[in-house]
Formats: C-alpha cells, structure tokens, sequence
C-alpha cells in the first residue's frame, strides 16, 4: 500500500502529539504557551529537545537559540495538528492504522533499548579498537577536491595529451579546449576518501595536488587536477560520539536478533495460509539457523 509522504507527516504529528497529554503530567509540568486553547509544556519542549537529540531534556544550558527553535517547531506542529482535526484527519483509517503502527515501532524500540542498556555503553577500549581496525575512516581519512573538464573521448587526441603532460594548471587545458572549439563540461566535486576504492584513493595519493591526469568513463574522458587534499578526520569528541552509537545501533540489532530467537521458540505462531510462513520445508527458519 503506498502512502502520500503527507499523511505519514501528519500522523508523526499525532503520534507526538501524545506526550506529556496525561493529568499528572499537566500537574507537574509547567505550561510555556496556549495555542488556541490547548497547552504547551515544559514536558513537551524537554521531550522536543530529546527527540531532536538537540539537547538534553530540561538542561537549563541550553543554548536559547535552540529552545526557541524547538518550541516554535512545537506551536507550529500544534496548529496543524489543530486543523487536521478539525477535518477529521485523525478518524481517516489510514491514520488510525499509520498511529497504530507508530506506536508498535516505539514501543519496541523502547523495549529492545532497555534489553540493550543492561549490557552497557561502550567503552573507550570499545571506541579504539573499533577506530584503529577502521583506520580508513577515521586515521588516514581525507577530504579531496577535484576539478574536472570532461570532453567526448575521441576528442582526446596526442596533441590533447602533449598539453596535459606539459601544462601546469586546468585553465591552461581550458583556454587549449576552447581555442580549437572543443566541446566540455567544467566540473568541481568533492569526496570523502571513506568512500573511494582503496586503488582509486591509493592512485590519487600517489598522483598529489596540481598534478594533471585523465579519467575514463565510459564515451567520457575527465581531464582532472586534484586541487586539494585535506585532513578529514573528525575531532576526537565528535568522533567518539559518532562511534558510541553506531556501537550501540549494533548492539540494538544483535540483541533485537537473539531476544526474537528466544521469543520464536515461545510463541505459539500459526499461519492461516502456508505460502504466508517463510519456511522452506525440511529447513530451519531463517532467524534460527545460525544458532544450532
């Protein structure tokens, strides 16, 4: 079934929109602001801040910019959420059934986090063995510049490749190109060496700044000059807390994999139709294959 992008919007409106709605919450939190009648609370706003991962909850430190923005982005979704009551949205069916699933997602999430908080965070030695077995990412990493002129390769002549090899910048293969009306296209990109293959990364090591040379794409020749070639390692905080979760989002799906092994062999599951299992008859489920 596909879903416009809008209503998915609309019913995360929905979805958020339940926080902090309880009394005893309405008791203890202090209201900020009323929207044509209904409130916005410190609960909510400190709840925002989290869900941004913007700040942390009620943190009186945090920078005012970012609590304006958080509560501004509140009130707005407040008075849409407002008017698409007031046309029903929330009894559509196909936001009845979108909140359902919402709210199924976030209740798992919740409950594999705390089978993964009983395990711990990760530690430094964590951190560092994970860095210096991936040292392409984060000790060797670069960030390059490269400017391009691509032309039609049977444009690239033995006269072409004499200028390349003698010329000192692009600009003086420019001005060649377009003194004998050759056609091309000027390109300048950038690219994280994370994402190159280690030969190609290798290659342009090896080749340096300012030094001109020529790729093939298929019909296409880029005559490319690397302009600059900088340090792309992240600083060692922001590094740390980019590693810290992708540790623990790998932790989520081992613990998510084993809990719904232990839980499959629990429940009593029955399909209706056959075809609708995902066994291959005579085989293990797949979930459980690895385990025996």
């Amino acid at each position: 079934m596909m879903i416009p992008k809008l209503l998915i919007l609309m019913v995360s409106f929905f979805v958020l929109s339940l926080t902090g709605c309880s009394d005893r919450n309405k008791n203890t939190s202090k209201i900020l602001l009323w929207v044509n009648g209904d409130e916005i609370t410190t609960r909510q706003l400190d709840a925002e801040l989290v869900r941004s991962s913007s700040a942390p909850g009620s943190n009186p430190e945090d920078p005012p910019n970012i609590r304006k923005q958080a509560l501004e982005g509140l009130v707005d979704r407040k008075i849409l959420l407002q008017e698409a009551k007031r046309k029903k949205m929330d009894r559509d069916p196909k936001v009845i059934q979108l909140i359902e699933i919402y709210k199924t997602y976030a209740i798992v999430q919740a409950y594999l986090e705390t089978l993964a908080g009983t395990t711990g965070s990760p530690s430094q030695k964590n951190v560092g063995d994970y860095i210096h077995g991936n040292e392409k990412l984060f000790l060797r990493r670069k960030m390059l510049d490269i400017n391009q002129l691509s032309i039609a390769s049977r444009e690239f002549s033995s006269q072409l490749k004499a200028v390349m090899d003698a010329g000192k910048s692009l600009d003086e293969v420019e001005a060649w190109l377009i003194g004998r009306k050759i056609a091309y296209v000027r390109i300048a990109a950038s690219y994280d060496s994370a994402d190159l293959p280690d030969d190609v990364f290798s290659q342009l090591q090896n080749i340096g700044t300012n030094h001109l040379f020529v790729i093939e794409e298929g019909d296409r020749d880029l005559l490319s000059v690397v302009t600059n070639m900088a340090d792309g390692t992240l600083r060692s905080v922001q590094q740390n807390l980019q590693i810290e979760r992708f540790l623990m989002d790998k932790k989520m799906q081992e613990v998510a994999a084993i809990e719904i092994a232990r839980l499959r062999l629990l429940a009593k599951i029955e399909y209706v139709e056959k075809s609708d299992s995902g066994h291959i008859e005579g085989e293990l489920h797949p979930v459980m294959r690895n385990k025996l």
